[in-house]
């Protein structure tokens, strides 16, 4: 890498990594998936339990970096060369990818851009379309979408032979940089994996669910509906990733599943010609950016009201409570204002009480007051 081009990633970096606070923390998080594998829960997690110690960048791909960070990347910085940067500068780089299982991958991005793409229209108006016309695209798209794997295709690393189903896991260094390897089926092992790995309390709080939004009732009519056409099928049999991220036993369980679900023996999808048309009349179609930067329960700011409510949240799931609460600094700061109130009502109540118990020692007299006004 010559000189010029060094300086064209530093001055990139040092852009999204600006503030101070930000600067001197010394762990880096690359979550670096495709769409809807599980990544922004895992944003959130780190967030919430750790968000003075490490700095987490979400993003799927250079578009996406641009975006979400609002810097224009004249000079076409990579998000690989943005993790080698970091880990030559003396950075403790993480960088995770997560495994979806193949049918449900495709079906969730699908629906990520179900409104704002595929149809162009509203969340609200989507459900009066017929769920059979929508599995019709979906099966026109089916070679298309959710396809690829970051760990195999974009990360450059030697691959291990076998998954590590016992550990559930993967991890590879290379040139100072740790790519972790996770599988969204075994989320509920995530918090124990990334705690080890990190020598961190990691919790794991689940964000930007499909069911949980607007679009919801319609995603879930769509999974209950859905068959899939057995030629499809016979793609997801052969597909290299499902075969190595999968045991025998996941294997057949998965496979039996969705053998139960079989519909008609062949459908025609979209050829490569086909599909480049579509996209070239979606995007013309296309009203608004379908990548949204504030979907996070939190949102990241590191201020004392954000950490305080951060840590409430944090000890909420440890003992085991839901939470669904989100980390907006204006509102963690209202709230903040409000316990000091409740706090300083507290003590004036308290001494106006321990007032009243000593006057009744004395001789009779005139109580004082202490009742305070609190602005």
């Amino acid at each position: 890498m010559n000189d010029h081009r060094l300086e064209y990633i530093k001055e990139f970096n040092d852009s999204i990594f600006s503030n101070e606070t930000i600067k001197n923390k010394n762990t880096l998080i690359f979550i670096y998936t495709p769409p809807k594998v599980g990544s922004t829960t895992l944003v959130t997690s780190f967030r919430i339990s750790c968000a003075r110690r490490v700095n987490v960048l979400h993003i799927h791909d250079e578009n996406m970096l641009s975006i979400i960070t609002g810097i224009k990347n004249n000079n076409n910085v990579t998000v690989n060369e943005l993790i080698y940067y970091n880990a030559s500068i003396g950075k403790t780089v993480y960088v995770i990818d997560v495994y979806r299982t193949p049918i449900e991958r495709k079906i969730s991005e699908y629906f990520e851009l179900i409104t704002s793409y595929h149809f162009n229209t509203s969340d609200n108006n989507i459900g009066n379309y017929k769920i059979e016309l929508l599995i019709k695209r979906f099966n026109s798209l089916f070679p298309f979408v959710g396809n690829g794997d970051y760990f195999f295709d974009k990360y450059d690393i030697d691959i291990p032979e076998n998954f590590d189903f016992e550990n559930k896991y993967l991890l590879v260094e290379k040139n100072n940089v740790k790519y972790i390897k996770l599988r969204l089926c075994d989320s509920n092992e995530w918090s124990k994996i990334l705690t080890n790995i990190l020598n961190m309390d990691i919790v794991i709080v689940k964000d930007y669910q499909t069911e949980n939004k607007i679009i919801g009732d319609v995603y879930m009519k769509f999974n209950e509906q859905y068959q899939i056409p057995e030629n499809l099928f016979e793609t997801i049999i052969q597909c290299k990733y499902f075969n190595y991220y999968t045991s025998e036993i996941e294997k057949q369980n998965y496979l039996n599943k969705w053998n139960s679900k079989i519909g008609i023996s062949v459908f025609e999808p979209f050829s490569l010609e086909k599909y480049g048309f579509y996209k070239e009349i979606s995007n013309e179609n296309q009203t608004f950016n379908f990548i949204q930067r504030g979907h996070y329960l939190d949102h990241g700011c590191i201020c004392n009201s954000c950490c305080n409510k951060r840590m409430q949240i944090f000890l909420k799931i440890k003992n085991g409570e839901q939470v669904d609460t989100k980390i907006i600094h204006e509102e963690a700061v209202q709230e903040k204002k409000i316990r000091k109130v409740q706090r300083i009502g507290n003590i004036c109540n308290k001494l106006q009480n321990k007032l009243n118990e000593m006057s009744k020692k004395k001789r009779p007299g005139k109580i004082p007051n202490f009742d305070m006004k609190i602005k």
